[in-house]
């Protein structure tokens, strides 16, 4: 979150705060985004849990954080929009974190060979495994480099 907005010894204050907040309502914080978008400043955070994030767990963690950012008016800039919102279902995963939260689902890869889709299976600093889904299954490992990864969703 520390940007050119906000100094650095404030976004990680209220990141602290942020995560806190999240956690004790039962989710987990993926991303806190921090903006100038159509002439207003946002702060977004992206949440989420193994069980899912609906509307109602957005409204939830909103309004547990919207009198806990109160105190943290005087380090922002300008007045902002509190925004939460789930991570979304087509996210990239990039972190180890996004890894750790993929596995056991189905994912989508897209590198030189092209496009397969299995299930995460493990995964470490360089590589990650997924099983494959068809007719003959087998365990795949991949390289992390020069490879795209995202949730495979299924219509």
């Amino acid at each position: 979150m520390a940007d050119k907005f906000v100094s650095a010894e404030a976004a990680e204050l209220i990141e602290k705060s942020i995560t806190e907040v999240v956690e004790a309502n039962g989710y987990e914080v993926v991303e806190i985004k921090y903006f100038k978008e159509y002439g207003r400043y946002n702060l977004t955070v992206f949440i989420w849990s193994k069980d899912g994030v609906d509307l109602n767990g957005c409204e939830t963690v909103h309004n547990a954080l919207d009198p806990v950012m109160d105190k943290y008016e005087e380090l922002f800039p300008e007045e902002y929009v509190l925004n939460v919102s789930s991570s979304g279902l087509d996210r990239p995963i990039v972190t180890m974190d996004d890894f750790r939260r993929a596995l056991d689902t189905e994912i989508e890869v897209k590198d030189e060979k092209g496009k397969r889709h299995g299930k995460l299976i493990s995964h470490d600093e360089n590589s990650f495994t997924i099983l494959t889904g068809d007719k003959n299954p087998k365990e795949i490992t991949i390289s992390k480099t020069n490879v795209k990864i995202q949730p495979y969703i299924r219509f």
